[in-house]
C-alpha cells in the first residue's frame, strides 16, 4: 500500500522482543496480584480443572460441615431435654419414697399420700412439656414418632352411661387391648370391727354398730367419726358425722331434778298441802324419779317414750308417781292409815299431796323427791347416706376410760359394693368397698385398674353407683391405634459430598405416654401401697428408657462429631491439594517480573539503536 510504512529487519526483531517482553510482563503481574500462577485453563488446564474439582469437593464439604453443625445442635437440644427429664424422675421417686413413709391409715397419712400423688401427676406433666419444648430447627428428637394407642369413643361412651360412672379412659396405653367392667353387690353397710373395738374401749360403749343400705340418690364411702366432748360428772355431747352430715346429742347432763315445796302448813282445822314439781333438766331414757312419802319411796324410770315428748314427758312422769301414790293410799296400801289423805296431778305435771285431819286437828305429812341421772343411753341415728350407727352409752366404763372418754374416733366403713375390671388375657383387678383401706377399697372419685396393657380409669360417684351395683351393670372398653408413626422427627445427616454416606437419627419418645416412658399418672391418689408399687415400676422402666436413649443420643452425636472434624480437615486438604497446583511462587515471579523489566529495558535501547541507521539520512540534507 502507498501509505504503508516499512521497517526494517532489525527493528521488526526488536519490535517483537519488546511486545513479547511487555506480554511476559503483563502475565507476571496478573500472577502476582491474583497470587495464582494458573488463573484460567489457557495458563495449564489440566492443573486448572484438577484444581477447579478439588476445590468444588472443598466446598461441598464446606456446605455439609455446617449441616453437621446443626445437626449436632439437634441432638444436643434433644439431650438437654433427657437431662431435664432424668431430673424430674429424680424427684418423682423422692415423692414414692415420702409415700412409703406415710403408709398408715390414718385420715393425715391418708392426706400427705394423697397430696404427694398430686404433685406426682404434676411432674408428670411437666415431662411431656419438656420433652414438647426440646425441638430444634423443626426437629424434636425426644418428642416421639407419632404412634399413638387410646381407646375408641364409642366404647368410652358405652361406659360413661352406666350409672354413677363418668370420665372413662384408658391411660398409659402400652398394646391394644378389650377390658369388661362390671359392677355387683347389695350395697349393705358394716364397720370395719377393729375399729368398732377401738371405739368402744376408747368411750365405754357398749353395741357400737355400723348398719344399714347404701342410698341411691345419697350413698357414702366416708368413714363414719365419733367425736365425745365433756367432763366427768358433768354434760357430755357425742357427735356424729358421716361424710358432711353430723349429728350431736348431749346426755348425763345432771339437771334433771324434781323438787318439793309446802303450799299449807298443817294446823288446826287446816290440813297440810305440798306440792311435787318435777323440774326443768333434760329427761334422759333411764333416769330415776323418786318420791318419798311417810317413809314410803316410790319410783318411775323414764323410757325412751318420754324422752320423745319432750316437755311432756315430765307431766307423763308425774302421773305415773302420782298413780303409784295413789294406788298406796287404797284398801291394804302401804300409806293406808298414814297422814296422807290424797293425791292429785295437774295438766302441767304439777303433784299436790293433801294431808288427813283426824277430829279437827291437821297432821303433817313428811314428804321428799329425788333423782338419779342414768349410767346407760342407748343412741340410734340415721343418715341420708344410708348408714345407721347404733350404740349404748355406758357411764361408768366411759367416765374410767383413760382420756375419761373424750376424743375422736373414725370407723372405716365398708359397703357391699365391687367392681371389677378384666382384660383379653383374662386378668382381672377387683376394687371392693368391703376391702381394707390400703387393700384395694373402692372409694369416691377417680378409679385405676393397671394393666400390662394399659390403665383403666373412670370416675365413681358414690352418691348413685349403687344403681350401677343393684342391676350388675357392664360394659367394654377398647383401646386400638389411633395414628401411624411417621418419620417427620427422625435426623439424617449427609456425611460426603457423594450422599453415598449417611447416618440416620432415629426420634426416640421420652414423653410419659404408653409408648415412651410409660410413666402412668398416681394410681387412686396412693390410697394402696400397690398404687405407690406401680408408680416405682414405672419410674424404674421410665429410668431405663432414659438410659438407653441416652447412649443411643451420645453415640450418635459422637459419630456426626467425628465426621465433623474429619470434614473439616479433609476440606482443608483438598483446599491445600487445589492451591499446590495453582498458587504461585511469589519470590520467583517477582524476580521474573524484574528480569523481564530488565529485558524491556535492553530492548528499548536495541530498538533506538536499530532506527539510528534511519535516523543517518537525515544529514543529507
Amino acid at each position: 500500500m502507498a501509505n504503508e510504512v516499512t521497517l526494517t529487519a532489525s527493528m521488526r526483531t526488536n519490535l517483537l522482543q519488546l511486545q513479547s517482553t511487555q506480554a511476559g510482563i503483563d502475565k507476571k503481574q496478573n500472577i502476582l496480584s491474583t497470587g495464582n500462577k494458573i488463573n484460567s485453563a489457557l495458563d495449564g488446564p489440566t492443573a486448572f480443572f484438577a484444581a477447579k474439582g478439588l476445590s468444588q469437593r472443598a466446598g461441598d464439604l464446606s456446605s455439609l460441615k455446617d449441616a453437621m453443625g446443626q445437626s449436632i445442635s439437634t441432638i444436643k437440644a434433644a439431650d438437654k431435654g433427657l437431662t431435664s427429664i432424668d431430673s424430674m424422675i429424680d424427684q418423682a421417686k423422692g415423692l414414692t419414697t415420702a409415700a412409703y413413709a406415710a403408709l398408715g391409715t390414718d385420715a393425715a397419712s391418708v392426706a400427705t399420700r394423697k397430696s404427694l400423688a398430686s404433685q406426682f401427676n404434676t411432674l408428670k406433666t411437666q415431662i411431656d412439656k419438656l420433652a414438647g419444648d426440646s425441638g430444634y430447627q423443626g426437629k424434636n428428637l425426644i418428642g416421639g414418632n407419632g404412634l399413638r394407642l387410646d381407646s375408641t369413643s364409642a366404647s368410652r361412651m358405652a361406659v360413661n352411661t352406666i350409672a354413677g360412672v363418668d370420665n372413662a379412659r384408658v391411660t398409659n396405653v402400652v398394646s391394644s387391648d378389650t377390658y369388661s367392667i362390671r359392677f355387683k353387690g347389695d350395697a349393705s353397710i358394716e364397720g370395719s370391727v377393729s375399729d368398732i373395738s377401738k371405739t368402744e374401749t376408747a368411750h365405754g360403749l357398749t353395741g357400737l354398730k355400723l348398719s344399714g343400705t347404701m342410698s341411691t340418690t345419697a350413698g357414702s364411702f366416708s368413714d363414719v367419726q365419733i367425736e365425745v366432748r365433756g367432763a366427768t360428772g358433768r354434760e357430755r355431747s357425742f357427735v356424729i358425722t358421716d361424710g358432711k352430715e353430723s349429728r350431736t346429742i348431749s346426755y348425763f347432763d345432771n339437771n334433771q331434778s324434781i323438787g318439793t315445796s309446802l303450799s299449807t302448813a298443817a294446823t288446826s282445822g287446816t290440813a297440810q298441802v305440798s306440792t311435787v314439781t318435777v323440774g326443768s333438766g333434760t329427761i334422759e331414757a333411764g333416769d330415776i324419779f323418786s318420791i318419798t312419802v311417810e317413809g314410803q319411796t316410790f319410783s318411775y324410770t323414764a323410757t325412751s317414750a318420754d324422752v320423745a315428748i319432750g316437755q311432756n314427758g315430765k307431766a307423763n312422769i308425774a302421773t305415773k308417781l302420782s298413780a303409784s301414790i295413789s294406788t298406796a293410799l287404797g284398801a291394804s296400801g302401804r300409806l293406808q292409815g298414814k297422814d296422807l289423805a290424797t293425791i292429785s296431778v295437774s295438766a302441767n305435771g304439777t303433784i299436790t299431796l293433801t294431808g288427813a285431819t283426824s277430829s279437827g286437828a291437821a297432821r303433817e305429812v313428811t314428804l321428799s323427791a329425788s333423782t338419779t341421772n342414768a349410767l346407760t343411753k342407748h343412741i340410734s341415728e340415721s343418715f341420708a347416706s344410708g348408714t345407721v350407727v347404733s350404740f349404748t352409752v355406758d357411764r361408768t366404763l366411759l367416765e374410767a376410760a383413760n382420756n375419761q372418754g373424750n376424743g375422736i374416733s373414725t370407723i372405716e366403713k365398708n359397703v357391699d359394693i365391687q367392681v371389677q375390671v378384666t382384660n383379653l388375657n383374662g386378668s382381672q383387678i377387683t376394687r371392693d368397698g368391703m376391702s381394707k383401706r390400703g387393700e384395694g377399697k373402692l372409694a369416691d372419685g377417680d378409679q385405676s385398674f393397671a394393666f400390662d396393657s394399659g390403665t383403666v380409669r373412670f370416675k365413681l360417684d358414690e352418691k348413685t353407683i349403687k344403681l350401677a351395683a343393684s342391676a350388675n351393670c357392664a360394659a367394654n372398653i377398647i383401646t386400638k391405634q389411633t395414628s401411624d408413626a411417621n418419620t417427620s422427627n427422625d435426623l439424617t445427616v449427609q456425611l460426603n459430598e457423594r450422599n453415598t454416606n449417611s447416618i440416620s437419627v432415629t426420634a426416640l419418645n421420652l414423653t410419659s405416654s404408653g409408648q415412651g416412658l410409660r410413666l402412668d399418672e398416681a394410681q387412686n391418689d396412693w390410697t394402696d401401697r400397690s398404687d405407690i408399687d406401680n408408680a416405682v415400676a414405672g419410674l424404674d422402666y421410665a429410668k431405663a428408657t432414659i438410659r438407653s436413649a441416652s447412649q443411643q443420643l451420645s453415640t450418635n452425636l459422637n459419630i456426626i462429631t467425628t465426621r465433623e472434624t474429619f470434614t473439616k480437615e479433609f476440606s482443608d486438604v483438598l483446599t491445600e491439594g487445589a492451591s499446590k497446583l495453582t498458587l504461585a511462587d511469589q519470590n520467583e515471579e517477582g524476580a521474573s517480573l524484574l528480569m523481564l523489566q530488565t529485558r524491556q529495558q535492553l530492548g528499548t535501547i536495541a530498538l533506538s539503536l536499530a532506527n539510528q541507521s534511519q535516523q543517518s539520512i537525515l544529514r543529507l540534507f
